[in-house]
């Protein structure tokens, strides 16, 4: 009963500072400035940049040159509502610019050719591939806008399989097909299909569901105006069988490395019966993820070097400076999220192999070197043990500063 006083009190609370048992009602006259207008669209079509994440860019296919002959296909590339995503109830499709909309708008209507090819995601007549073939003919290029409708994500939307729903698989092998560069761009809640499907396209764009601008953002990343920075907020697997996946797991008793695991083609036929390494992985699928989080690439590259630290040795309550140097040694200025990672090499209760503590957002032109430096507390090196209590434990710890949860300069320091 404490507790629930103790909730209910600090609503309340809440209730009578913003007056509500004074005016229960809402002032009408603020009801305009709720509504989208520009301002809000150009904060939601940055947003939409920033989140989308470019995991493939086989011989710097992107960014496209503006005035290229694009055939813009596939069943997400005009659905103002479905790129929304789910939880948008007081939404308005009118209010939503579509990939196809921005890109006329961008490119010109004689640069792309349109050809969804599928009505829907899930759909499964191949009756609209005769037009995308047309489209596909006249191009140079082909941008496919693939993934989930909205109403396929969220609670209670569980697949069994990771798979590209409807006949968007086909739709992809047909336009790989064609000796024409692929772009795939997904629009999903869910890291869907890609095992299957990222060999039929030259370069992938992970927007999720990307919302009202998504159709701007899109448009700014496929041809350059805007550089991508976004980095996976999850690790995704290579199917359903790796799940459950994660950059945090703890270690096991007989961790898989590349030295240690074979291929299930490699095995020789009637080969005695060993125990191929006898490590922690499938013979299909190997060890390692599809695409680790934290993972993103750039229209440029980033060199990190030089990881160092304020001290050796750090006692309770101190503060421990970690730097490390990151160049852009592309020729492109762009933005990196730069990770800070670090692992508890032994405690009471086990540890994760990597846990992410920080991460910033650093800008750096065509060959500028900046250092970039994270502030660790002994209070982040803590954690909940499972009686309830939080601790900081002493001992040796790793610390990574990295572009993704699978790389990265390693460090080592000891809690006294």
């Amino acid at each position: 009963m404490e507790w629930i006083d103790d909730a209910v009190a600090r609503i309340l609370r809440v209730k009578f500072r913003l007056g509500l048992f004074d005016h229960p009602y809402v002032d009408e006259s603020l009801a305009d400035s709720l509504l989208v207008h520009p301002a809000h669209l150009e904060v939601a079509r940055k947003i939409a940049e920033e989140s989308v994440v470019l995991l493939k860019n086989e011989n710097r296919l992107l960014p496209l040159k503006k005035g290229t002959k694009v055939a813009l296909i596939g069943p997400m590339a005009d659905q103002p509502y479905e790129q929304l995503g789910t939880w948008d109830f007081d939404s308005n499709e009118e209010d939503s610019k579509s990939v196809l909309e921005a890109f006329v708008e961008y490119n010109g209507s004689s640069n792309t050719f349109f050809a969804e090819g599928l009505e829907y995601t899930r759909d499964k007549s191949a009756d609209g591939f005769d037009e995308v073939e047309r489209a596909i003919a006249k191009s140079d290029v082909v941008v496919a806008v693939v993934g989930e409708e909205s109403i396929l994500s969220g609670e209670a939307r569980c697949l069994a399989e990771l798979e590209m729903v409807g006949a968007q698989k086909e739709l992809l092998e047909l336009a790989a097909s064609k000796g024409k560069p692929v772009v795939m761009v997904v629009m999903s809640g869910r890291p869907a299909g890609l095992y299957k499907t990222q060999h039929l396209a030259d370069a992938i764009m992970y927007a999720w569901h990307p919302g009202t601008m998504a159709g701007p953002a899109l448009t700014n990343l496929i041809f350059g105006e805007s550089v991508p920075s976004g980095k996976l907020p999850v690790t995704f697997p290579k199917g359903e069988g790796q799940i459950p996946i994660y950059y945090a797991h703890r270690m096991t008793g007989r961790p898989a490395d590349s030295s240690a695991w074979t291929h299930i083609d490699d095995i020789k036929v009637k080969a005695e019966q060993l125990s191929l390494g006898n490590t922690s992985h499938t013979l299909d699928y190997g060890f390692t993820p599809l695409y680790p989080f934290g993972y993103g690439l750039s229209y440029t590259t980033f060199e990190y070097s030089g990881i160092s630290l304020s001290s050796q040795k750090i006692q309770e309550g101190d503060a421990l400076e970690v730097s490390a140097v990151v160049s852009n040694t592309g020729d492109v200025a762009a933005t990196e999220i730069v990770q800070l990672y670090t692992r508890d090499l032994v405690g009471s209760y086990t540890r994760p192999v990597r846990e992410l503590k920080d991460f910033k957002r650093v800008t750096i032109q065509p060959g500028e070197s900046k250092k970039v430096s994270f502030t660790l507390t002994t209070e982040q090196l803590g954690f909940y043990h499972p009686s309830g209590e939080f601790v900081t434990e002493p001992g040796e710890f790793n610390v990574w500063i990295a572009p993704n949860a699978a790389e990265g300069l390693k460090a080592g320091f000891v809690l006294e």
